[in-house]
């Protein structure tokens, strides 16, 4: 049998985009949904939007509320689903399958499962990945609350404490799920995309943000100064991102030195210590020669005993992957940034790559945004790969398509100990 889910969404005076909402919850398969819509007395067209699917709806109003957490607890009150998605007005599922995909690959004990998110406006989207690490659930959260499921049995004994609204503001859908994480409860990301939200949201405020978050993860704490030391950091990173100086900081750092000071150092273990510095992650036994071009060198890791040729461009803006003993060859070209073509606002797009180990890119090769390099696999001279290569195979082409497969029992690393590259 399908498991069943709960869909929850709460609006008030959302007509432009609480259709596209509806719509995405409505076309979900895999699971059995039970979907509830909660509008807090809308005063523009959005309650005659809703009334327009009221057949294809287990239960909807249009009436003054508390607030949406209230109007959350109204509608977890007649939940009858295994699990509960919350999916609030402007966001919209990332796939048909997203609430069945998290649910198949979580494990059976688990209480909150959680995935990615795509962050999205009028200019660009872009992947924001959940981090598997639970434990940094002490300091902040790790993932959206729309892009987790809760057991519902769970969520209807902890429910959004209105109490604390004056107090807590638009987060207390975090202190709920911190409550979970505080009485231990399991919590299990899985490597899926859930939820796409507008970045425009509710919560859009970093340093309220900072101070909601302070103020639910030192509660329960005796000694609050790692608390403390948390939030100074990360308001004084604030602070810089909203001055005038750090546009020019950034591209200092990352684009200026990375790309036109850095390559004319003759050592690369001089280079390799500027390129750590920024937060670029590299391996042991890995080399990176001269003359690369490198976008946001600071969401780029490399595994141990890799090599990159040079006039390479490897565009880290969405993320890039690279494993163990990869060969990258010379021109080869790594974008995980692009544009929606069928965007009216030629909206940007940004999403990762993953070049996995013993895979080797020859020269000239382009790896296109979203893209897995399976490990062992090999992509010819000149290939452009738009999808994902599996293991060990040899692709070949515009677009790459398969020609051969190699040997699996791959065992070598790539070594380059020539001086001054």
């Amino acid at each position: 049998m399908m498991p069943r889910v709960t869909i929850i969404t709460v609006v008030r005076n959302d007509e432009s985009h609480i259709r596209e909402t509806i719509v995405s919850a409505l076309a979900q398969s895999g699971v059995e949904v039970q979907y509830l819509v909660l509008d807090g007395a809308s005063t523009d067209g959005t309650a005659e939007i809703i009334r327009s699917f009221a057949n294809h709806l287990d239960y909807w109003h249009s009436k003054p509320d508390l607030g949406m957490y209230d109007a959350m607890n109204q509608a977890i009150a007649m939940a009858d689903g295994e699990w509960i998605s919350i999916l609030n007005s402007g966001d919209t599922y990332v796939t048909s399958t997203s609430l069945a995909d998290a649910i198949a690959k979580a494990e059976a004990e688990t209480t909150v499962i959680f995935g990615h998110s795509i962050e999205v406006n009028d200019e660009w989207n872009r992947e924001l990945r959940a981090v598997p690490d639970t434990s940094l659930l002490r300091f902040a959260p790790t993932f959206r609350h729309g892009s987790a499921l809760i057991r519902t049995d769970v969520q209807k004994s902890h429910l959004f404490d209105l109490d604390k609204t004056d107090r807590l503001g638009y987060a207390l859908d975090w202190e709920m799920l911190h409550r979970l994480w505080r009485e231990g409860y399991k919590f299990q990301m899985v490597d899926t995309f859930i939820e796409a939200y507008r970045a425009e949201g509710t919560s859009n405020h970093p340093y309220r943000n900072l101070l909601y978050n302070y103020r639910i993860t030192s509660s329960e704490a005796n000694n609050k100064l790692p608390y403390v030391g948390y939030l100074l950091k990360n308001a004084a990173v604030e602070c810089l991102k909203s001055s005038c100086l750090y546009n020019f900081t950034h591209s200092f750092i990352l684009e200026y030195m990375v790309n036109s000071v850095i390559p004319h150092i003759p050592f690369w273990s001089w280079r390799r210590a500027y390129l750590r510095l920024v937060g670029m992650k590299i391996g042991k036994g890995s080399f990176i020669m001269k003359k690369n071009y490198l976008i946001n060198a600071n969401r780029i890791s490399i595994g141990e005993h890799s090599h990159i040729n040079t006039q390479c461009i490897l565009d880290g803006r969405g993320g890039i992957t690279i494993g163990s003993s990869v060969s990258i060859s010379h021109r080869v070209n790594i974008m995980t940034g692009s544009h929606d073509y069928k965007s009216r606002n030629f909206q940007g797009t940004f999403k990762p790559i993953v070049i996995e180990d013993y895979a080797w890119i020859g020269v000239g090769a382009t790896i296109l945004q979203g893209v897995t390099i399976g490990k062992g696999a090999v992509v010819c001279a000149g290939a452009v790969v738009t999808k994902d290569v599996q293991d060990y195979a040899v692709v070949a082409g515009v677009p790459a398509q398969i020609i051969d497969f190699r040997p699996e029992d791959l065992d070598y690393e790539c070594k380059w100990d020539v001086p001054l590259t």
